[in-house]
């Protein structure tokens, strides 16, 4: 009588129990990890995709006031009332550009301190 059958049995449920004990004690943890690596990118990428939105939602609301309170007709005039000369050395260093990043940059961030969360 050929007993080999249970030889091969306890060698597969060896095989098997192996595996078991492999996964409960190094399996699980990887899967974790890897599942808590996927949600802190998650969490990240849609932390920056809000502030994005909220930056554009705040830049558009001091564009209006600006646009509002006259502030940008006061900073046109005021520059047209520099003479020729100053405003070619001014474009030249790039100093509208300069202030129009200023003048929009600080009331937005202003008017981010508005908006919850952002």
């Amino acid at each position: 009588m050929d007993l080999g059958f249970i030889a091969d049995w306890f060698t597969s449920a060896n095989t098997f129990f192996q595996y078991v004990w492999t996964f409960l004690s190094s399996g699980i943890f990887d899967f974790v990890k890897t599942v808590l690596v996927f949600f802190s990118k998650m969490l990240i990428y849609s932390f920056v995709e809000f502030k994005l939105f909220m930056l554009d939602i705040a830049y558009s609301v001091v564009q209006e006031i600006m646009q509002e309170t006259g502030i940008t007709l006061l900073v046109t005039s005021a520059w047209s009332s520099i003479p020729a000369n100053v405003q070619q050395t001014l474009a030249f260093f790039n100093i509208p550009q300069g202030l129009t990043l200023i003048f929009s940059a600080i009331p937005t961030r202003w008017a981010m301190k508005f908006i919850p969360g952002a």
